[in-house]
């Protein structure tokens, strides 16, 4: 879990719903939290105050206007804060994706689950911005990227987002829902399952410029392994909801992507199949053929 110390604020019109989510956050270990009802207090908060997370209800900075993200992000003479943005099943893709491109750093969906609302608030925690990590060069060498131009990469960046892992964090476990994918920008990443859950087997070992977690795009189903970071990971995380508003040419292209990866590794495992056949086919030969003394 993330440091129990983290000051956050909660943006509702609804008191209810700001006591509700300071009920689960207290739940969680969380003590300094500060619930506001009217966006301008809190611009007005940060002006003298630190906070580290913002959870910010949709339809509440919606009523302010569409510049509230903006306003944010932008203003110097206040604090930066992550955003966590409260959700309902009712918002459309173009409208979640709008929200990444202004800088929100993770999602949760009403009514909140304890996993999902630890989740979000690691995601937030581990989120880098693009212009701070200085990853966008990285990035553009990396092949995975390399069939859209300099504009194409620049909007998929905009509605993905950069997360930081220490060495043995764990991304995501086997049985998990698949909800995201993601391409290693830095550090290597371990796939591996649970033998009678006690011994570990490593499947792969995933090196910069690699992408995992991909079925989660194409079918939507759980976690088949579990990923670790074996060092200090860098990865660009991009969320199912966002991939399905695929309206433009940007998400068409990279669906294009995962498929071919998809099919590679596909027939990668069918030849691993045929040659383990073939070999059992030579060692059953050469057991017939053994003289009997």
């Amino acid at each position: 879990m993330a440091d129990n110390n983290l000051r956050m604020m909660i943006l509702h019109f609804d008191q209810k719903s700001i006591d509700a989510t300071k009920g689960i956050l207290q739940y969680l270990g969380y003590v300094s939290i500060t619930g506001v009802s009217v966006p301008a207090r809190v611009f007005n908060l940060l002006k003298s105050e630190k906070f580290d997370l913002l959870f910010a209800d949709y339809k509440t900075i919606s009523m302010y206007g569409e510049d509230f993200l903006e306003t944010l992000r932008e203003n110097p003479g206040q604090v930066p804060i992550k955003v966590i943005l409260l959700i309902d099943s009712e918002i459309a893709v173009q409208d979640l994706k709008k929200m990444y491109r202004e800088g929100i750093t993770a999602t949760i969906k009403y009514p909140f689950q304890l996993n999902e609302m630890e989740k979000a608030i690691e995601d937030s925690i581990r989120s880098v911005p693009m212009a701070i990590s200085k990853t966008i060069r990285k990035i553009r060498e990396l092949d995975f990227f390399s069939f859209l131009t300099d504009e194409e990469l620049i909007a998929l960046l905009k509605i993905s987002k950069c997360r930081n892992y220490k060495e043995n964090d764990l991304i995501f476990e086997d049985g998990q829902p698949g909800d995201r994918f993601y391409v290693i920008v830095d550090g290597i990443i371990i796939i591996s399952q649970m033998v009678n859950k006690r011994r570990e087997t490593v499947l792969a070992r995933l090196k910069r410029g690699s992408c995992f977690g991909e079925m989660s795009i194409l079918d939507g189903s759980p976690r088949t392994a579990r990923a670790r970071a074996h060092d200090d990971t860098v990865l660009l995380e991009f969320d199912r909801r966002i991939m399905e508003g695929y309206d433009d040419i940007v998400t068409l292209k990279l669906f294009k992507k995962l498929t071919h990866i998809f099919s590679r590794r596909l027939r990668g495992a069918n030849a691993k199949i045929k040659q383990m056949m073939a070999d059992q086919a030579k060692l059953k030969d050469r057991s017939h053929d053994t003289p009997v003394t």
